[in-house]
């Protein structure tokens, strides 16, 4: 019982307010970054850790993150890119996050500039030489860019173990976070990113992305001890395929006629896609 109690203590007492983590590849940007969050008042109940790629790349984004959510003791873990500097202050931070406290405690992760849906961005952030301020925030999107991303503590978020590089990982917590039930905001937090990102390097790393992404969320139908039921992301499938006669009718076809037609007629396409959207296989 006192293991139970010093716990629940750790996650609901965290020692500071907030973690400033960063992945540090040139010291000199990450100075300038630092001043501006001490000189913006992030100096009391905040701690700074950085992963130290400056020699040579010791993590990748999605290592370097496992680590700072891990080692993080603040109630928010800000993980930031060494090329910002700050515009709002502290004050304007809190006063967001708790507005967003209120407006959806279930809230896990948010940031500066994310997409709601396909071609419908949403950015609250400037650039050298252009500031885009967002209407009506906090809103709720899809994906975060990684310039800046805010994790509460208590969600007990993680990252993909098998994915790697520096890029989409705001994704990859977007989509960990609404699979566990959270949800993702833009905030209306200010702050100026020097850079637009190394797009050549992010369309190599896509393939990945799809590749492993594909593994994770294969549909078909699912058994258990107890029950089986077929699983997708589309309610009208669900309906369909969850029918008392449709699916008899496949999971009878599926054990008497069986596999062994699915062989015999894998040189066609249409029969060997059929089988594997509804039973998954290669």
């Amino acid at each position: 019982m006192s293991d139970v109690i010093k716990i629940e203590q750790a996650i609901l007492n965290p020692i500071y307010k907030y973690s400033i983590c960063t992945i540090v590849s040139r010291y000199d940007e990450y100075e300038v970054m630092k001043k501006s969050f001490v000189d913006k008042g992030f100096v009391n109940d905040c701690e700074y850790i950085i992963a130290d790629n400056t020699i040579k790349n010791e993590f990748d984004a999605y290592q370097a993150i496992t680590r700072f959510l891990k080692k993080a003791k603040g109630e928010f873990i800000i993980i930031v890119h060494q090329d910002v500097e700050l515009v709002d202050d502290i004050n304007v931070l809190t006063n967001c996050l708790n507005d967003l406290q209120l407006k959806d405690p279930n809230w896990a992760l948010c940031g500066n500039a994310g997409l709601i849906s396909y071609e419908n961005p949403v950015f609250h952030i400037s650039h050298k030489d252009l500031v885009e301020r967002g209407k009506n925030l906090p809103t709720k999107v899809k994906s975060l860019d990684e310039n800046l991303l805010i994790v509460k503590a208590s969600s007990n978020l993680t990252i993909s173990p098998n994915l790697t590089g520096f890029h989409l990982y705001g994704t990859d917590l977007c989509i960990i976070a609404n699979f566990l039930g959270y949800s993702n905001y833009v905030i209306e937090f200010m702050l100026i990113h020097y850079s637009k990102g190394n797009i050549p390097s992010l369309k190599k790393q896509e393939h990945e992305f799809i590749e492993k992404y594909g593994e994770k969320m294969e549909l078909g139908y699912v058994q258990t001890t107890c029950t089986q039921f077929y699983l997708s992301n589309s309610l009208k499938k669900n309906k369909f395929f969850n029918s008392k006669f449709i699916f008899s009718f496949i999971l009878y076809y599926h054990k008497k006629v069986g596999y062994w037609r699915y062989f015999i007629f894998r040189k066609k396409r249409r029969v060997r896609t059929i089988y594997k959207y509804l039973f998954g296989g290669s």
